[in-house]
């Protein structure tokens, strides 16, 4: 598990370095006040939310004034962020969608992968960070979570499981891939000094720049697997047109988040509110029945979810 120490080292190092690579997601008419924001392809059921005065009224004078939430998410990540005819689109992009009903603003999303997440956050760069983002206790470390979404962890492998890898414990002597700064290399990493001390080989966990490129590497056989966010593991396996499949059982069980620096609880409570209307106007069902993943659904959204359950 990455150390408070590693987190802020690598925030320090990114940011001295000015390498943050984050580029707005636009849409072609921006609000009167002037700011940039996000076209996303519209879900209809959404229109109906209302919003919700108490949540307004939480949220940070500045934010309720400019009515635009700056949030931070890597758009390559289907089913959860991506684009689609020109927009964004996904699981995501729909929670989005039922903040700007419910909270009365316009959201402009920075694509940012993962490495850059919570650099974002503690530069001022995004007011929240929000894309497949687990909330884990070293992360929470760092910054708070709105948890609004239940996830977990699934094994891709190529078609047939020629490996015979069907858990962690299987990775040794194997090469893993996933996002850099993302759980799934993590996860690998960890299992990698495991193997170590257990008298095995190292794993050779190989990080790329996007999950696209992840995928595609896993595709095309440059790496042997892949522990995947399950939404994504399985949107994944059915594009991939019969080369890969899913591998063993659900772990790393937890939950997503809409991250914020801890020096912000207004707006972390603001959003609390925000989660718990969307929750009990029926939206966030409606959200997830839509992309095929109501076991997702909380019984409501909670505030640094992981530590809680310790």
């Amino acid at each position: 598990m990455l150390t408070k120490k590693l987190f802020t080292s690598v925030a320090t190092v990114s940011l001295s370095l000015g390498c943050l690579a984050f580029q707005s997601v636009y849409a072609a008419d921006a609000p009167a006040n002037g700011a940039q924001t996000t076209e996303f392809l519209t879900t209809d059921f959404l229109s109906t939310l209302k919003p919700d005065q108490g949540a307004i009224k939480a949220l940070p004078e500045k934010i309720r004034n400019k009515k635009v939430l700056t949030i931070g998410g890597e758009t390559t990540l289907a089913p959860y962020l991506f684009r689609q005819d020109g927009k964004i689109t996904g699981i995501e992009a729909d929670f989005m969608q039922a903040l700007e009903k419910v909270l009365d603003v316009k959201i402009n999303v920075i694509n940012t992968g993962f490495s850059s997440m919570i650099i974002g956050l503690l530069s001022g760069r995004v007011d929240v960070a929000m894309s497949d983002f687990s909330d884990t206790v070293a992360r929470e470390e760092q910054v708070d979570f709105v948890d609004y979404t239940k996830t977990g962890q699934m094994l891709v492998v190529a078609k047939g499981n020629p490996l015979k890898i069907h858990s962690l414990a299987d990775l040794c002597g194997h090469i893993a891939a996933g996002p850099t700064g993302s759980l799934s290399v993590q996860l690998a990493e960890q299992q990698s000094a495991t193997c170590l001390t257990e008298g095995k080989k190292a794993v050779d966990v190989k990080k790329y720049p996007s999950g696209a490129d992840t995928y595609l590497a896993l595709g095309n056989g440059r790496v042997d697997t892949s522990g995947i966010d399950y939404a994504i593991a399985a949107h994944q396996v059915k594009a991939s047109n019969g080369k890969l499949e899913l591998a063993g059982e659900l772990f790393a069980k937890g939950f997503h988040g809409a991250a914020l620096p801890k020096d912000n609880p207004q707006l972390r409570d603001a959003l609390l509110k925000a989660f718990q209307s969307i929750y009990e106007q029926g939206a966030a069902e409606k959200i997830l029945a839509k992309w095929g993943v109501s076991q997702m659904l909380m019984t409501g959204p909670g505030i640094n979810a992981t530590a809680a359950q310790k």
